[in-house]
């Protein structure tokens, strides 16, 4: 039977250089796989968690017991099924891509890439806090910047900028509650998580808007 591990958890300066190592495979992957629609909005989430476990390492901040964030991590990946079925449903694999003059992604590749995405991010959470591999944070911070942060910021910025509905928009509103819950609760701190969520809108939002087309 698997259980959760009873070690204290911070992040080494090995973790950190594993970390940021991961940060720049997900990245070369993103841009090869999804050209500069992920280049505007994916890889600025990767540069932000970089950042947030940066700041997780200097300051020593414990990992939250598992009994408090496991539950709020897959409550929160249980929900982007809910956005990910809205964003299909309306056409966000045509509507997202043409923002940005590229083709149109394949059915095959806008499913696959987000099933393996949420796949990575739920054993990335199941390996910190059953394994102790807290390097894995790389990917479950992401999933807290761009799966939920970057998802409202983007989508509502997307609503306001082209005056009408953005496949996606319902769904993603629930993530300004849900992600800086999240954030939060990693980082030890509500008024950082807020800090963070504001300079992730400072750099997405110009980002995604002078890239349009």
């Amino acid at each position: 039977m698997l259980k959760f591990t009873d070690e204290k958890l911070v992040l080494s300066r090995r973790d950190l250089v594993i970390g940021t190592v991961i940060a720049l495979i997900m990245g070369s992957v993103f841009i090869k796989t999804g050209g500069l629609p992920l280049m505007v909005t994916f890889v600025p989430g990767l540069f932000v968690s970089v950042g947030a476990i940066s700041y997780m390492f200097i300051k020593k901040v414990e990992f939250p017991k598992a009994s408090v964030f496991v539950p709020l991590f897959f409550a929160t990946l249980a929900w982007q099924f809910i956005h990910f079925n809205e964003e299909f449903i309306t056409g966000f694999y045509m509507k997202f891509p043409a923002l940005y003059g590229t083709m149109p992604y394949s059915l095959e590749k806008f499913v696959t890439v987000n099933m393996i995405s949420y796949f990575v991010f739920s054993l990335s959470c199941i390996l910190i806090y059953i394994k102790g591999l807290r390097f894995f944070v790389l990917p479950m911070m992401f999933f807290i910047f761009y799966g939920a942060i970057g998802n409202a910021i983007t989508h509502a910025w997307w609503v306001i900028w082209l005056k009408g509905y953005f496949p996606g928009f319902f769904t993603s509103l629930v993530y300004w509650v849900l992600g800086p819950l999240m954030l939060g609760t990693l980082v030890g701190s509500k008024k950082i998580a807020w800090l963070i969520v504001a300079i992730t809108s400072v750099i997405l939002i110009p980002l995604v808007t002078i890239t349009m087309v």
